[in-house]
């Protein structure tokens, strides 16, 4: 009977110092021994409680100057995160001229420059959304005739205060953003590579693919939206900061401050329909690597779909080559 108690005493007091020593992990300000996963969620609740909003990030950027715009440069761990979580494509320091302006919540980037001729493909399409959530939200919104609502916004000439009751400012705004495209694009791509793009697409079709605006659309084009993703891009990529207010806050920043006037717009719908277009509290799952919340957009499910296609192709043909 003793021994029996004994025994209970000792399981008594291992629960006691083990309970203690979870707690005491609970409430350590670096968490030893925790997991990557569950760091990043705590760290990703802290900062949509406003903890942490990536202003110590933001204070030592490296910038560009093209084309009279000040862009952002990528680190190593944005180009991990965009190639590995975002798009799940790989990509170089020299395909990616840029990110977006400002980072989300979770400081991660939400939209990248893409070089249109170093990558394995020619890309009239300057800039690219990345941010799983938005990608999510604008992918529902066309599906459902975003492309449509905003091509009627455009075409609307309503007069704001914003735009000195101008009539024709939303034009005005998509003329300058396609000539941003051309303008950087021209910076970009060098001359030997102006004359790859002759020998290989012919003069004619190389000044257009060069003096293409958003989206690979004719520059002249002002009335038809095309693709909201682009457009969200370029203005997450070109956005600048108001001289009036220059530490206004990240949201501030895009849904107020200077690009695309599309894209602003865009952005700025989709806030007045709740969507956190800086990041909700699962969204960084995806873009840490964390296990949880996952979207794919759906312009790559059928591209990655082709592809896993062609790789088992591949195996299978080699298969029966040596079977043979």
């Amino acid at each position: 009977m003793r021994l029996i108690i004994a025994v209970l005493i000792v399981q008594l007091q291992l629960y006691i110092h083990i309970r203690s020593f979870r707690l005491s992990l609970a409430f350590t300000s670096i968490p030893l021994g925790i997991s990557n996963a569950r760091r990043g969620h705590a760290y990703g609740r802290n900062l949509l409680k406003g903890a942490n909003d990536c202003s110590e990030i933001d204070k030592s950027i490296e910038t560009s100057t093209i084309a009279d715009t000040t862009l952002r440069i990528p680190t190593a761990q944005h180009l991990e995160t965009i190639s590995a979580h975002q798009v799940h494509h790989p990509l170089t320091s020299a395909q990616t001229f840029c990110i977006s302006k400002k980072l989300c919540s979770h400081c991660h980037p939400q939209s990248f420059g893409f070089h249109p001729t170093a990558g394995s493909k020619l890309s009239s399409g300057l800039f690219r959304l990345s941010c799983p959530l938005l990608v999510q939200a604008i992918d529902d919104w066309e599906a459902t005739g975003g492309v449509r609502e905003m091509s009627d916004w455009l075409m609307q000439n309503d007069r704001t205060e914003d735009s000195n009751n101008e009539v024709n400012w939303k034009q005005k705004g998509y003329r300058q953003a396609n000539e941003m495209q051309r303008r950087i694009r021209e910076e970009l791509i060098s001359s030997e590579d102006k004359q790859q793009l002759v020998n290989r697409l012919g003069e004619y079709n190389a000044n257009k693919f060069m003096d293409s605006g958003i989206a690979g659309i004719p520059p002249e084009q002002t009335f038809d939206v095309k693709c909201i993703h682009a457009h969200v891009a370029d203005h997450l990529c070109r956005v600048s900061l108001s001289v009036n207010a220059p530490d206004q806050s990240a949201l501030e920043t895009i849904l107020h401050g200077e690009g695309n006037v599309i894209g602003q717009r865009a952005l700025q719908q989709l806030h007045a329909k709740g969507v956190r277009i800086l990041g909700n509290d699962v969204c960084w799952q995806q873009c840490s690597g964390s296990e949880g919340w996952r979207y794919v957009a759906r312009k790559n499910r059928s591209g990655l779909k082709s592809t896993r296609m062609r790789r088992k192709e591949m195996r299978d043909g080699i298969e029966r080559d040596e079977a043979q």
